[in-house]
């Protein structure tokens, strides 16, 4: 029994011992040789107007910026694919038509009555492993979240309306160029493939999402209103690309969809760029002048020096002539 109580305790311990994002991202930069690529040194920010940051503070905005993207793109009905990682898709159930009940006591409209029986589709949020990291998960049960034909091999076949994890909105919304942020998804996801084959625990948070791998298995939990937001009878016009006008859809121009992107937004104190680059400018003025000031210093033998000090000082004038 003591031996049982100890090893439990043990287990609980390891528990809780999980590893976060930044303790994974302290452990890339521990290892440079196993992670190579441009998030190993702070790069230069797309504008002048923000400066540069830190290793680990510039992989945590990449993050977030990327977590924001993926929680956009669910609520607008589209499935996203990481590479390395996995999918966060949709698990769609169709029910039966709805048959129109006449009642005088309802209190909705004609209109919301057709609108409810036209939500007949069940939908629940998962998360499909990708199959390198399903690969290090040994105590995964490898349960497929999509019943699919297998046929349809591919994660874009068996998500709904499953697009891949762009960088570029990710980079726009950080200030970062696009090959910095692809070098550092791409060294955390394999740092987590390679921390989970070491038997690390870890806790990856999403927001929306908390993905845990314990003891070589992964656990997925979601929020609880994040569900109970899909199954809207709102959110189906978003999921049915037919509702939709062609004309909106190439009429509308980038710049108005990043207008109404929540990553136009993740930066909400964002610099005055003329002010900045204006202070930048004077400041490297007077580095100039610095340089300048202490170029035109004139060198002075020794004696002379002390020659100055003995006019200045009658007392030391003799003892400077008898030396």
């Amino acid at each position: 029994y003591q031996r049982r109580v100890h090893g439990i305790f043990l287990l609980s311990i390891k528990y809780i011992q999980e590893m976060d994002l930044e303790a994974i991202i302290n452990w890339i930069l521990k290892n440079p040789t196993l992670y190579p690529g441009k998030h190993l040194n702070p790069a230069p920010r797309t504008t002048e107007a923000v400066k540069p940051l830190e290793t680990v503070a510039q992989m945590m905005i990449i993050w977030r910026a990327m977590i924001e993207y993926v929680q956009e793109k669910l609520l607008n009905g589209k499935s996203v694919n990481i590479k390395g990682f996995g999918a966060f898709a949709y698990d769609i159930a169709t029910d039966l038509p709805k048959i129109a009940i006449k009642s005088s006591t309802t209190a909705n409209t004609v209109e919301e009555q057709r609108e409810e029986r036209k939500h007949v589709h069940k939908i629940r949020p998962v998360f499909v492993v990708d199959n390198k990291l399903k690969a290090c998960l040994m105590r995964y049960p490898g349960k497929d979240e999509l019943e699919k034909p297998k046929s349809q091999a591919s994660v874009y076949q068996k998500g709904f309306n499953t697009i891949y994890c762009n960088p570029v909105p990710i980079a726009a919304a950080a200030f970062l160029g696009k090959d910095v942020v692809e070098s550092s998804l791409n060294a955390i996801f394999n740092a987590v493939q390679d921390l989970t084959k070491h038997d690390k625990n870890m806790e990856l948070r999403f927001g929306f999402a908390n993905v845990r791998i314990t003891h070589r298995d992964l656990q997925v939990t979601f929020k609880p209103g994040f569900g109970s937001s899909l199954n809207h009878k709102d959110f189906e016009y978003k999921m049915r690309q037919s509702d939709a006008q062609t004309a909106e859809h190439w009429k509308q121009t980038y710049s108005q969809k990043w207008a109404q992107s929540s990553l136009s937004k993740l930066m909400q104190k964002r610099p005055h760029s003329p002010l900045v680059k204006t202070l930048a400018e004077k400041t490297q003025a007077l580095k100039i002048m610095s340089l300048d000031m202490a170029s035109s210093g004139v060198l002075v033998p020794r004696a002379t020096l002390k020659e100055k000090k003995a006019e200045d000082n009658p007392p030391a004038k003799a003892e400077a002539k008898q030396s």
